[in-house]
């Protein structure tokens, strides 16, 4: 199936492996991995890392691929939990022309310079037009409901 921009990806929540082995107070850049496997965030805004318990602002550190950098290394005493919250599902914004009515909520109605018979808006809806349009026969609002014409 294609998609309309960025194609949408999705994961599942992962544990990060621990990583504190490695803390020395000098170190400050490591590999992430769930169960042994590489693990590659989408953003740095995906993972929720926390050292010796305290959850760390995305300020505190940086995801490149699969490896995670520290501004400040980690002291040896340091414990570390990770978790990478999945993926978001940014289909981006679609490319202008490119959305077809058949897309689009059944309440929703756009079309150019038409001539319209009989027009009659549902009782608590609204309509909308914009441009020139022509009503052959009666145009029906009842109470409760608008129709405008911009």
């Amino acid at each position: 199936m294609s998609y309309i921009g960025t194609a949408p990806t999705d994961g599942q929540y992962s544990i990060l492996d621990d990583i504190s082995s490695g803390f020395n107070g000098s170190t400050t850049t490591f590999n992430l991995s769930s169960g042994g496997t590489e693990v590659v965030p989408q953003s740095d805004a995906n993972a929720l890392i926390s050292i010796s318990g305290v959850v760390q602002y995305t300020s505190a550190y940086a995801i490149s691929g699969s490896t995670i950098t520290f501004s400040s290394a980690p002291l040896s005493t340091d414990s570390f939990s990770g978790r990478v919250l999945g993926n978001s599902k940014d289909i981006g914004t679609p490319t202008d022309g490119t959305v077809s009515s058949s897309s689009l909520a059944s309440t929703f109605f756009m079309t150019n310079g038409q001539t319209f018979n009989n027009v009659s808006i549902a009782s608590g809806k609204n309509g909308l037009a914009v441009g020139t349009i022509t009503i052959s026969g009666t145009l029906t609002i009842p109470s409760g409901s608008s129709f405008v014409i911009i």
